[in-house]
């Protein structure tokens, strides 16, 4: 799995979501590294991570890899922060490994089963016809879809946006986008994602924007209202909260991971 470290002190672990990779934490990081070590992931799939050897893409297995990266690392515990499907991924994590997480940061989290998938979600996943339209899909998710719902404008975004675009460049690349749609089933993965909100021991905070189209408002107060002592901000912005308000985002982090 392609990771990287940046800067000293306690340390925290930046998870994406899909369809993205470790650079949506670009902005977060630049602010943070000066007080935290910062670990960026690819999740297996994404950026410059190839899948796993044994194809999983389950939030379970993945909070395994999270761990065994830790391991690697040499931290005895840290801080975790997901956002999307990486906050699913930041649950498993937290609640499989509580002695090894200190505090834990949920961003959009999509950790309940009424989620509703986007629609290219759903054709992606059809069979033939997912395979065909693949290719014109990936140009419109990240052409138009991802860029249209940034409310920030910055030099380094380009960059930053084809990181999230290279693995699925090509017909080898439109394969694999629909390689890791077709996982499982959505709602019986968020469902068992759900039932673990209430045993999250460390103390959580969940950001969410007011304005988000992907994942409903409701679900981060419903997380709140479930995980104990969990606390939720809520921004007047739309899904990608790492982009469009870093300074907020970074200074909220900072300080909640500083706590004792």
């Amino acid at each position: 799995m392609n990771y990287w470290v940046r800067g000293s002190g306690p340390p925290i672990v930046f998870i994406h979501g899909i369809p993205t990779a470790g650079r949506l934490w670009d902005f977060v990081v630049e602010r943070l590294q000066d007080r935290y070590t910062c670990v960026v992931v690819d999740l297996p799939g994404f950026g410059a991570s190839p899948p796993l050897p044994d194809g999983s893409r389950d939030p379970r297995r993945l909070a395994e890899e999270m761990d065994s990266l830790r391991q690697d690392l040499g931290f005895a515990s840290w801080n975790v922060t997901g956002h999307d499907a990486g906050a699913t991924i930041a649950v498993h994590l937290a609640t499989a490994y509580p002695d090894r997480t200190r505090r834990l940061a949920l961003l959009s989290p999509p950790v309940f089963p009424e989620f509703k998938p986007p629609w290219f979600f759903h054709l992606l996943r059809t069979p033939v016809i997912g395979d065909l339209a693949a290719p014109v899909m990936v140009l419109l998710i990240w052409n138009g879809g991802i860029q249209s719902i940034i409310d920030r404008q910055d030099s380094a975004l380009p960059a930053i946006l084809e990181s999230f675009r290279k693995p699925f460049r090509g017909w080898a690349g439109a394969r694999r986008l629909t390689w890791l749609v077709r996982w499982g089933s959505p709602r019986e993965v968020l469902g068992r994602t759900a039932a673990l909100l209430g045993k999250i021991s460390v103390p959580t905070l969940i950001l969410h924007g007011k304005r988000d189209g992907a994942i409903p408002k409701s679900f981060a107060q419903r997380a709140a209202e479930t995980i104990p002592a969990a606390q939720v901000r809520f921004f007047d912005t739309g899904h990608f909260l790492p982009l469009n308000i870093p300074e907020a985002i970074s200074d909220l982090l900072g300080t909640f991971f500083g706590s004792v």
